[in-house]
């Protein structure tokens, strides 16, 4: 049989590029979890002061005297939530990236798996920050919080069984603390609800279309700081590794028919990096956008990556 001279230069460059994202998820990882990273590349310790938004900025004024029974700045705590675990997910993939090369072999499973969690996670981000209208970004802010009611109220039946076993086995249980939980649980559910429809837009139910959504979005507005590093585009890339991923999450056989060689392992990891590392970059840039009073854009410390600080400054007067 022959073989391809230039596989294995493929190969190499393939390496490369899932190489390079890895660095770079790790430095959005340092991010959300609200370390500055210093000139010289060490981390200080985690300080979230530095990273809550600007007096006069579009979070701080979304968040003012919004739905004060929610908790304190609901609007930026519900928005970065979910690109603080897309950027963890990421570490994580980065870190078996680097076991794998270690190792001498390809984590093809975990890779995929940590990608996906990525994109999904940071698509919602995208999708709850994007809109230029306050009220809707609000308004999404609360179906979001709502739509948190079905996996929770799994959770607390569950955790429920798990206390009373705990008791009936005369171990330490709780049950205040829980209960606590559950009281303020329904009381968010309740102001919610009784708030009209037009005032709580709940996220698409199914998260491939929450990520579809996102991904259209940078497609409409695409970032200067990747612009060129999706040849298919962000919602085509974001859409198939999605679809991909699922068959590692979820454990189904399919995708073995499309994985034969190295090199297609290769595609399918630096395809999933590229699309979860964009789309979490992305989700990062919003959330410094609107964290940013345009009148202090010059003094405010840039704690995100420095190579997003054109993709920050195109986004910036459109949340002013």
């Amino acid at each position: 049989m022959a073989t391809d001279p230039m596989a294995g230069l493929r190969k190499t460059q393939l390496m490369m590029s899932i190489t390079e994202r890895a660095v770079r998820a790790w430095r959005l990882g340092e991010w959300a979890l609200l370390h500055q990273v210093r000139p010289d590349g060490s981390s200080a310790p985690p300080d979230p002061r530095p990273f809550m938004p600007d007096r006069g900025s579009s979070l701080a004024f979304d968040d003012l005297d919004f739905t004060p029974d929610l908790g304190k700045n609901p609007v930026t705590s519900t928005a970065r939530y979910p690109v603080m675990t897309a950027a963890e997910n990421l570490v994580g993939a980065a870190q078996a990236h680097s076991a794998s090369l270690q190792e001498g072999r390809t984590n093809v499973v975990s890779l995929g798996s940590l990608c996906r969690c990525a994109i999904e996670g940071a698509a919602k981000t995208v999708w709850l920050l994007a809109p230029t209208v306050r009220t809707e970004r609000r308004a999404r802010c609360r179906g979001f919080i709502q739509s948190e009611r079905q996996p929770q109220q799994s959770f607390l039946r569950i955790e429920a069984r798990v206390l009373a076993k705990r008791q009936s086995d005369g171990l330490p249980a709780d049950l205040p603390n829980f209960q606590r939980h559950r009281d303020e649980y329904d009381e968010r559910q309740v102001l919610i609800s009784a708030l009209p429809k037009s005032e709580r837009t709940k996220p698409p139910s199914n998260s491939s279309d929450i990520v579809s959504w996102s991904a259209k979005w940078i497609d409409a507005n695409p970032p200067a700081h990747a612009s060129d590093e999706l040849p298919l585009g962000m919602e085509l890339g974001a859409d198939r590794f999605y679809s991909i991923g699922s068959s590692f999450v979820h454990g189904f056989k399919w995708m073995t028919d499309y994985i034969r060689d190295d090199e297609a392992t290769l595609k399918v990891v630096a395809e999933g990096f590229a699309a979860a590392v964009v789309m979490t970059e992305c989700a990062v840039c919003l959330f410094e956008a609107q964290a940013t009073n345009a009148a202090r854009a010059a003094v405010r410390r840039a704690n995100y990556p420095d190579w997003l600080a054109p993709t920050v400054a195109a986004w910036l007067p459109r949340y002013q």
